[in-house]
C-alpha cells in the first residue's frame, strides 16, 4: 500500500491522463489555428500542390486523367479518386488548389476523430480517445505540415483506417463495406496494396469467415475498378499507376535509416504498441493480433514508401496514424506499472513531436512569408499578360487560373524519364529514346510514352504553340536541354535567328528565390522564354 503521504496510483494515473487532455487540446488547436493561415492562401505551399490541381482542372473540364503524353499534359503517378473529388469542387466554383487542400483538411479532421473514436470503442473511455485524437494532430509539425497540403495522403490514410476500423466494429455485413471502402483506398492511392493485406491477416485470428469474405470483396471491387480504369483509359492508367512506378528506383540508405532515424520520433508510440500485443496475447485477447496486423501493414507501408524515390517525410503518415490507435489503447488498458508508465509515454511522445515540429522553423516552413506571397503575385501578373498559353514546368495552376492554359509537370516529366536505362553515372541515358534495343525491357506503352514526351513536346515548342515558358534555374533547369530539339530551332544551334523562343534579360520576378516552396523540394528563380514573333 502507498504511504499516507502519498497520492494513491490512480491519483497520478488521473492527473497524468488530464494533462495528455491539455496537450491534446494544444495540438488540435494549434492545427486548426495554421490551417486558418493556409488553407486559402492562393499560392502554392510545396510544389506538386498546383500541377495535382490542374489534374483535378482536367476532371472539371472533362478531358481524360490518364492519356499520352503531351506538353500540356503528361499524368502523374497518382490513382484518381483525389482528382475526381477536386474536380467536383472546381464545377461547384472552388478554385482548384483551395478544393484540394478542403478535401485534404476534411478527411485529416476525419482521420483524427476517427482514431479517437477506435480507441474510445476498444478501451470504453471517453479520455484515451479524445487523446489519441490529439495525439494525431500533434504530429501535424514531425510531418512536415502535411495535413491540409493539395495532396492525396490524408484521403488515402483515412480510407484504411476506415476499412479497418470497419471490419473490426462494423456489425453485419462488416465485410462487404470494409470490401468497399478498401477499393476506394486503392483508388485514392495504390500503396493500399501494401497496408489492407496486413489486415486481412489479422482479421483470421479473430473470424477467418469474415476475413475470407472481406479478401473476395475486396478483390472483386479493386480488380473491377483498376479494370474498369484500364477500359476507359485505353491502357494508359495501368502504365502510370501500376507498370511506371516498378521501373523508380530505390534509395538504398533508407532501408536501415528508417528504422534508425525515420521512425524515432514515433518510437514510445511503438514502444506502447508492442507492450500492447504481448499482454494482448498472453491475455489471449483476440483485437490484438489484428491490431499487431493492422500496425505493422502501416508501418510497413510507410518503410517501402521511404525507400522508393521521391519517398518524403509525408510517408510516415502511415505508420504514424496506426500507431496513434495502438498507443492510447496500450496506455488505457494497462496493468500494474504500466498503468502510470503508459500514460508517461504519452507524455513524453507529446513532446518529442513538439519539438520535432519546432525544428521545422514554422516561421519558414509553415507559415509564407509576405516575399513569397509578392513574387507569386508578380508570377501571376506575367502570366497574365501573356498573349496565349504558358507553360510553366515547376509551378501549376497559375497559368490555368490566369486562362493561360497548363503544361506538364518537371515531376510528371521525371517520372516518365525514370523508365530511362542509368549510364554508370546515375545520370539518364538520352540515347535511349533514339535506340529502341534500349527500351525492349519496357512494356508496350512504356515505349510508347517516352518516345510521346519527346515527339509532342518538341513538335509543340517548334509550332511556338506557348506564347512564353517559365523556367526555374533551381529545380527545372534541365528542361532546355531535355527539349533542346524544339528550342532550338532547325539548325539545332541555341541563340540563332531560328529559335522558335528567345530568353528574356534577367528574371521573372523581383526576388527569384521567393518563389522557393516552404518545404520538400526546391525549385526557385524563375526566367523567361519567349515566342520569337
Amino acid at each position: 500500500m502507498p504511504s499516507p503521504t502519498e497520492p494513491p496510483p490512480t491519483s497520478w494515473t488521473h492527473r497524468l491522463w488530464w494533462l495528455l487532455l491539455l496537450l491534446a487540446a494544444i495540438a488540435t488547436l494549434g492545427f486548426f489555428y495554421a490551417v486558418s493561415q493556409r488553407l486559402l492562401y492562393p499560392h502554392e505551399l510545396e510544389w506538386m500542390e498546383g500541377a495535382l490541381a490542374d489534374h483535378a482542372s482536367r476532371v472539371a473540364d472533362g478531358l481524360p486523367l490518364y492519356c499520352e503524353p503531351q506538353a500540356e499534359h503528361v499524368p502523374f503517378l497518382y490513382a484518381p479518386l483525389l482528382f475526381w473529388l477536386g474536380g467536383l469542387g472546381m464545377k461547384f466554383g472552388l478554385d482548384g488548389i483551395v478544393a484540394l487542400r478542403l478535401i485534404a483538411v476534411a478527411f485529416s479532421v476525419g482521420s483524427a476523430m476517427l482514431i479517437g473514436h477506435w480507441v474510445r470503442k476498444e478501451t470504453g473511455k471517453m479520455l484515451p480517445g479524445l487523446v489519441a485524437t490529439g495525439l494525431f494532430f500533434a504530429g501535424y509539425g514531425w510531418l512536415a505540415w502535411w495535413y491540409d497540403l493539395a495532396r492525396n495522403d490524408s484521403l488515402f490514410v483515412f480510407l484504411c483506417l476506415a476499412t479497418t476500423y470497419q471490419l473490426r466494429h462494423g456489425g453485419r455485413k462488416n465485410w462487404l463495406w470494409a470490401g468497399l471502402l478498401a477499393a476506394l483506398a486503392l483508388l485514392a492511392k495504390q500503396s493500399t496494396l501494401m497496408w489492407l493485406p496486413a489486415v486481412g491477416v489479422g482479421a483470421l485470428f479473430w473470424n477467418w469467415r469474415v476475413a475470407v469474405r472481406f479478401g473476395l470483396v475486396s478483390v472483386v471491387a479493386m480488380g473491377a475498378s483498376i479494370g474498369l480504369l484500364h477500359l476507359f483509359t485505353d491502357g494508359w492508367s495501368t502504365l502510370y499507376l501500376f507498370e511506371m512506378p516498378q521501373h523508380h528506383g530505390w534509395v538504398g540508405d533508407r532501408k536501415l535509416g528508417f528504422w534508425t532515424q525515420d521512425i524515432v520520433p514515433m518510437l514510445p508510440l511503438v514502444v506502447l504498441g508492442l507492450l500492447g500485443f504481448m499482454t494482448g496475447v498472453r491475455s489471449k485477447t483476440i483485437s490484438w493480433p489484428y491490431l499487431a496486423a493492422f500496425g505493422s501493414g502501416g508501418i510497413a507501408c510507410s518503410w517501402v514508401s521511404r525507400m522508393h524515390v521521391g519517398g518524403f517525410d509525408n510517408v510516415m503518415m502511415y505508420g504514424f496514424a496506426s500507431a496513434c490507435v495502438l498507443g492510447p489503447i496500450a496506455a488505457a488498458n494497462a496493468s500494474k506499472f504500466w498503468r502510470i508508465a503508459g500514460p508517461v509515454v504519452l507524455v513524453v511522445q507529446f513532446a518529442w513531436l513538439g519539438y520535432e515540429a519546432w525544428q521545422r522553423s514554422p516561421s519558414v516552413t509553415l507559415f509564407p512569408s509576405d516575399a513569397h506571397r509578392k513574387a507569386y503575385d508578380e508570377l501571376r501578373q506575367v502570366v497574365a499578360a501573356q498573349d496565349g498559353p504558358v507553360w510553366i514546368p515547376g509551378h501549376g495552376h497559375i497559368a490555368y487560373r490566369e486562362g493561360k492554359g497548363t503544361g506538364a509537370h518537371g515531376q510528371a516529366i521525371f517520372d516518365i524519364m525514370q523508365m530511362l536505362p542509368r549510364l554508370p553515372s546515375g545520370d539518364f541515358d538520352l540515347s535511349a529514346l533514339a535506340d529502341p534495343t534500349k527500351l525492349a525491357h519496357l512494356p508496350e506503352r512504356g515505349r510508347v510514352a517516352l518516345a510521346a514526351i519527346m515527339t509532342n513536346t518538341v513538335k509543340a515548342l517548334a509550332e511556338k504553340r506557348f506564347a512564353a515558358l517559365v523556367i526555374d534555374e533551381i529545380g527545372t533547369g534541365m528542361f532546355p536541354i531535355l527539349f533542346h530539339a524544339g528550342i532550338a530551332g532547325d539548325d539545332g544551334k541555341a541563340e540563332t535567328p531560328d529559335d522558335p523562343y528567345v530568353r528574356l534579360p534577367g528574371y521573372a520576378v523581383s526576388n527569384p528565390e521567393a518563389v522557393k516552396p516552404l518545404l520538400g523540394y526546391v525549385v526557385h528563380t524563375p526566367y523567361i522564354y519567349a515566342r520569337r514573333k
